[in-house]
């Protein structure tokens, strides 16, 4: 069978299961089995497939129509430039998330701008070489640690979740990334690995993407994720707000004082979120994603 035939009925068996974005899909299933990128795809529509290639193809082909996400059937999923090992037992990074990392890190940089009059080139350096500690609640597979990682060389990094096997993956990445001696794991609830540990009043971020899907709306959220991603990283809780509650409660005790929070939120969550964000903080603000969704919450800390 020849690629352009492969990819077709591939198409088709995809789209009859109703399969979210088919064309990436099957795309992305074929270069995974041939280990090949996407030109090579196109370049060469007519290379003929192997018989064992084909059948393993079509075998990624059926798993994908069953509702099993792409990414846990490759095992990878790319965040900010990085390349994610992924598991049934992480929460799959998504682009929408790297507006967390973008908004630390201009965070950062106005920052470091408002306390000095050093020339660009010498601000960014300021900002590279920055001690900052920075800790990401909910770490996942470790995205927005990592990625933070990879920008602030200088930054000290803990990163939390309450998940012991999730961290087994969390870890991995950060050995894969070569980036193992740059961000510590902990296992724990929210910030309380190391409000224990007596670092209260000691982190310039608090950051996260925490699980807000509420029960109510459980029958809103896409298949692939209800019923192949882990709840305990994306919701399933009875109020989406309480998450919320209990990580600014926490942040307020481990933020220096004039520290920031930079959290996710779900698309309707903006008013409720910011009207937690009363006692002890200012600057709080919403920011939209590319869509125009509100996608993250920001605060800062009272001085």
């Amino acid at each position: 069978m020849q690629l352009r035939e492969a990819l077709h009925q591939g198409l088709k068996v995809l789209l009859a299961g109703d399969v979210p974005s088919p064309d990436l899909a099957a795309e992305l299933l074929l270069m995974y089995v041939l280990g090949r990128d996407r030109a090579y795809l196109y370049t060469y529509p007519e290379a003929d497939l192997s018989e064992a290639a084909t059948r393993r193809y079509f075998e990624l082909i059926g798993e994908r129509s069953t509702g099993r996400p792409t990414q846990y059937i490759t095992g990878h999923q790319e965040f900010w430039g990085l390349d994610f090992e992924v598991t049934p037992d992480v929460l799959i990074p998504r682009p929408e998330t790297e507006h967390v990392v973008e908004a630390v890190l201009q965070l950062a940089d106005t920052g470091s701008a408002a306390r000095s009059s050093l020339s660009i080139e010498n601000r960014k350096s300021t900002i590279v070489n920055s001690k900052m500690r920075i800790v990401d609640v909910g770490t996942g597979s470790g995205c927005i640690a990592l990625a933070l990682a990879s920008e602030l060389p200088g930054a000290r990094i803990f990163a939390t979740d309450i998940s012991p096997a999730t961290l087994v993956v969390a870890r991995r990445n950060a050995a894969r990334l070569g980036m193992a001696h740059r961000v510590e794991f902990l296992a724990g609830d929210l910030l309380t690995p190391l409000l224990e540990e007596r670092l209260g009043g000691t982190f310039d971020f608090v950051v996260s993407n925490p699980p807000y899907v509420g029960i109510a709306e459980l029958d809103s959220v896409q298949r692939e994720v209800r019923e192949f991603e882990p709840r305990v990283a994306w919701g399933g809780v009875e109020d989406g707000g309480a998450i919320y509650r209990r990580l600014f409660r926490q942040a307020l005790e481990a933020l220096k004082p004039g520290g920031h929070l930079v959290v996710e939120i779900g698309y309707t969550m903006r008013d409720k979120v910011l009207a937690l964000l009363a006692d002890g903080w200012t600057e709080r603000e919403a920011r939209p994603d590319l869509s125009g969704i509100p996608r993250v919450v920001l605060a800062r800390k009272r001085p």
